[in-house]
């Protein structure tokens, strides 16, 4: 059962727009700061997964129940480096490699004449690929710069900027920023004394 309401956001903000909003609430299954892990078990990640109609009657298996795993905790990280303008650096990418190896994407050609990728293949490999074609689609609309991962400590949530500038860094000011805020101001004044 999950203990954060569905689609509850930190500071009042607004969901990631669809189809982005899909991945955060992936990645935002895991709430260190709370010991709040909603797929902490391949049962509990199958049914994650059929709720919002990514998987059949197919089972978790052991290996993707890692892979997926692993796949949140690298889209975590990719948002993270969102929040601070860096690029993934030569590990990043191999690992991405190695966990999205059997993410199968295909080309569709839409009723528009549009060309779209869609996931292929069947499982949770076909679930973990519709999770990254919605990536790829963020990022060909430019909206996948302004998903984010707060910096503040054992936080982590992933959050939609939707600033003007897309300078926001925390998930909530009042909550992360300002706890950060506050413990640095009382280490500078423990050292000034």
């Amino acid at each position: 059962m999950r203990t954060v309401p569905e689609g509850f956001q930190p500071g009042g903000r607004a969901p990631a727009p669809p189809p982005l909003d899909l991945v955060q609430d992936f990645v935002n299954t895991e709430i260190a700061v709370w010991s709040i892990d909603d797929i902490a078990t391949p049962e509990a990640l199958r049914d994650w997964l059929r709720h919002r109609g990514l998987l059949g009657d197919t089972e978790v298996d052991a290996e993707s129940f890692v892979r997926a795993r692993a796949l949140r905790d690298l889209l975590r990280d990719l948002a993270f480096r969102n929040t601070h303008a860096k690029r993934p650096d030569h590990e990043l990418r191999a690992a991405f490699a190695s966990i999205a190896s059997d993410a199968r994407l295909q080309v569709e050609l839409d009723d528009h004449g549009d060309l779209r990728l869609e996931p292929a293949g069947d499982g949770v490999e076909r679930a973990l690929a519709g999770l990254l074609s919605r990536v790829l689609d963020a990022q060909a609309s430019g909206t996948w710069r302004r998903m984010k991962a707060c910096p503040g400590p054992h936080c982590g949530w992933l959050f939609y900027d939707a600033s003007r500038n897309a300078s926001s860094t925390w998930c909530s000011m009042s909550i992360c920023g300002n706890r950060t805020k506050t413990a640095a101001y009382r280490s500078r004044r423990r050292s000034e004394s």
